[in-house]
């Protein structure tokens, strides 16, 4: 059965990403898994330092289970009353002790997770989701990772917006990409951002083969190609946010590409507040995309 996992702190925004999730799990009819690190204090480095309380393990993780329980029985009792679909997705919990990052090839491990999925970041909160966390997750993690915002609430999605540098590796993302806008019978945007200054012969020859491969390769009638002429692939970005009519946009990670700059620490944090949508990150390169 497919899965999503979600990774909550039981901040608001964390609880926010959970319920869209879960709304999106009753769409491509996956179940919830709900995550929760426990922190304890023996084993930080600094705890020697430190005139801490004797904290027992056990109780740690009995009262980081029972708040997961609390959680997910109030999501259940609020899809059983919203949600109209005849497919209700399951709720379960694990809970970890100490950094989440460290369970992370862990949960990848686990074949039918198909997304995780995290809160924005919050400046300021003091919880194991704050300071260069979000990054250090997707820097991690092998699978997609969706970002929602502590306002995001989720709808109907017509249009989905595919942000690339028409590289080839991204062919086997928007194929993954391709069965998730099927679900909606959404649109899927390919979008390019390049400088007006890009030689126009050369670009549209890299169009062209680049969308060549796609037709090829993957058999989805609604999917469409955008030029957006920008000197700043963030102004770019915005600007299809706010004026594209999508309600998903879509990025791949990568450490040395045109959005390098884009998840420099705290950026991706800033890019998903700033468009206000949901924002969908793929990992590159892509060992295995999922099936939605």
């Amino acid at each position: 059965m497919k899965t999503i996992a979600v990774l909550t702190d039981f901040s608001k925004r964390a609880e926010n990403a959970a319920r869209y999730a879960l709304c999106l799990a009753e769409k491509i009819h996956a179940d919830i898994k709900l995550y929760n690190s426990f922190f304890v204090p023996s084993e930080d480095p600094l705890s020697a330092q430190i005139a801490w309380p004797m904290e027992d393990y056990e109780a740690l993780k009995r009262e980081s289970l029972h708040q997961l329980e609390l959680f997910g029985a109030k999501l259940k009792k609020e899809y059983s009353v919203g949600m109209t679909g005849t497919f209700k997705p399951a709720i379960e919990y694990e809970c970890h002790d100490g950094n989440f990052n460290t369970y992370l090839k862990g949960l990848e491990a686990e074949k039918d997770t198909v997304l995780l999925v995290i809160g924005d970041h919050e400046k300021g909160m003091s919880t194991w989701m704050t300071g260069n966390h979000l990054d250090e997750i997707i820097d991690q993690v092998s699978l997609p990772v969706l970002v929602i915002g502590e306002h995001q609430k989720f709808q109907q999605i017509d249009k989905i917006a595919f942000a690339t540098d028409l590289n080839t590796g991204d062919i086997e993302q928007i194929h993954s990409l391709a069965g998730l806008a099927g679900t909606f019978n959404a649109e899927l945007l390919i979008v390019h951002i390049a400088d007006e200054k890009y030689d126009d012969l050369e670009l549209q020859y890299k169009v062209d083969t680049f969308l060549s491969d796609i037709t090829s390769k993957i058999d989805f009638a609604k999917i469409y190609y955008r030029r957006v002429k920008s000197i700043d692939v963030g102004h770019g970005l915005n600007w299809i946010s706010e004026h594209g009519q999508i309600d998903m946009l879509v990025m791949v990670h990568r450490h040395k590409t045109f959005l390098q700059n884009l998840f420099k620490s705290s950026f991706t944090k800033e890019v998903a507040a700033t468009i206000h949508l949901p924002l969908l990150i793929f990992p590159s390169p892509a060992y295995a995309v999922p099936v939605f």
